[in-house]
């Protein structure tokens, strides 16, 4: 399996050097939310912008792509909504197993998804860029109602999807791959930009644990894991059929689904008043059991398709 230790060591080193600088204390709180800000406005939009700006193939199967990712995640959003009285004890409980079912780390899926897959890099863009605008709205809208904060209006949720930076870079690579824009100098420093993203994303994935946060709610821990690695592909897989995939789309698409939840789940649920230790040790399972479930979907999607 040498392609996944290509994949899946690098990943793991940085996240484990992000866990040693945290501890440490080798970046105060401060640099370390810093951090996260450039990342978010700056760092990986340049990223998701050039790989679909460069991306000349137009991507045929957009839509269908999108209608599968969608399906797969209201199938699960719907089913762990039926679910919430059996997946979790109470409101905010639920809220961070949904998280954990639906969420998804975008660094994570950036430098596995197109290792395992070569010439996926634009395919990943568009993943991201379909699936922020829904996990976003599904997520705090479920906070909304189930967490212990006050409920965003229409307009606020409206406003954090409209101006989100990896939906607008979204766009923008869109439309310069439409009109076959020519980058020049300028894509070899987004590009730079975007390598940046994946090394200083992990890091501050690793800094984001909270190990200790495990030793409690391995029910809910188990039920969001068992969502997200089993229910959600398979889910992703029946609609992917449905629309006529090719193993070549079908295959990324399947792993893309089964990424880790996003460290962001936890600022979220802090936020929002959901169960923030919950969230703390689903994101810390997540994150480094998926070193394991990782490879084993790929071999099973592998052996699936033929």
């Amino acid at each position: 399996m040498p392609l996944v230790a290509d994949a899946l060591v690098p990943l793991t080193l940085l996240i484990a050097l992000g866990i040693g600088l945290k501890r440490f204390g080798f970046l105060p709180d401060a640099a370390w939310a810093g951090l996260d800000r450039l990342n978010y406005w700056v760092l990986f939009p340049a990223l998701i912008f050039v790989s679909l700006a460069s991306e000349r193939s137009g991507l045929p199967n957009a839509l269908p792509i999108v209608a599968s990712v969608w399906g797969g995640l209201t199938i699960v959003a719907l089913l762990a909504w039926t679910l919430r009285r059996r997946l979790a004890p109470d409101g905010p409980a639920f809220t961070s197993v949904f998280q954990g079912a639906v969420r998804f780390n975008s660094y994570v899926a950036f430098l596995t998804v197109p290792v395992l897959h070569p010439d996926s890099e634009a395919l990943t863009a568009l993943l991201v860029a379909a699936t922020v605008p829904f996990v976003n709205v599904a997520c705090v809208t479920a906070l909304a109602r189930y967490g212990g904060g006050a409920a965003l209006r229409k307009r606020g949720v409206l406003a954090k999807i409209v101006t989100n930076p990896l939906i607008v870079a979204s766009l923008l690579g869109i439309a310069a791959a439409r009109i076959d824009l020519a980058l020049g100098p300028l894509e070899g420093s987004l590009q730079l930009l975007g390598q940046a993203s994946l090394a200083t994303g992990l890091l501050a994935v690793g800094a984001t644990l909270r190990l200790r946060s495990v030793r409690s709610g391995w029910r809910e821990v188990t039920a969001s894991v068992a969502l997200k690695v089993v229910a959600l592909p398979l889910a992703t897989a029946m609609c992917g059929l449905a629309f006529g995939l090719p193993q070549e789309v079908l295959a990324p698409l399947l792993l893309f689904q089964a990424m880790p939840t996003a460290s962001a789940s936890y600022v979220l649920a802090r936020a929002m008043r959901g169960d923030e230790r919950l969230m703390a040790g689903i994101l810390a399972v997540h994150t480094l059991a998926a070193l394991a479930w990782l490879p084993a979907v790929f071999v099973l999607v592998r052996w699936w398709l033929g």
